[in-house]
């Protein structure tokens, strides 16, 4: 049960967030917007901070260890199924902080995608110290992420033109 903790706590703050947020913002649009995030962050929780039981990892890396627990700082040891996997996830950060800031210039993407992904990896070191949940920090994990959160923005910022700004308008925070 501890391997739990830091996906329960984070549950219950996101839960709290969401509550807020929707009694904040009253039109349909706007809240059918707060429960996908709320979902994918739920899901984000899940396949981020919850124990591993299973490994994407097809390449071969030379892990390093802080106190038994792994971590990649050598970038682009090899592609495997993991990179794929990681932008495809993130994407919808993207999505969301276009939703959200929608006129965002790319430096400020860039960083709140980084800063997001910084947070996952950092949070599955401490919690595979604390909590022994099974996880490797990576920095290919933090430019994949980076990378799919940013193309996400980009590929909303590219369809939000002419009528399908009347169907994403709505949507806006």
């Amino acid at each position: 049960m501890i391997h739990w903790i830091p996906f329960i706590i984070y549950f219950i703050l996101i839960l709290a967030l969401t509550v807020d947020a929707i009694t904040r913002f009253k039109g349909i649009g706007q809240r059918i917007t707060i429960f996908a995030l709320f979902f994918y962050l739920v899901l984000l929780l899940r396949l981020c901070l919850t124990p591993v039981r299973f490994n994407f990892m097809t390449a071969s890396r030379q892990l390093h260890y802080f106190h038994g627990i792994p971590y990649n700082l050598t970038p682009f040891l090899q592609f495997d199924l993991e990179w794929y996997l990681n932008i495809l996830m993130t994407i919808p950060l993207g999505v969301f902080l276009y939703i959200c800031f929608h006129k965002m210039p790319l430096i400020g993407v860039f960083l709140s995608c980084l800063a997001f992904t910084c947070f996952i990896e950092g949070n599955q070191f401490v919690c595979t110290y604390l909590f022994h949940i099974g996880r490797i920090a990576d920095i290919d994990d933090i430019i994949t992420n980076t990378f799919g959160g940013v193309l996400g923005f980009y590929f909303m910022k590219l369809i939000d033109r002419g009528h399908f700004r009347q169907i994403i308008s709505p949507f806006y925070l």
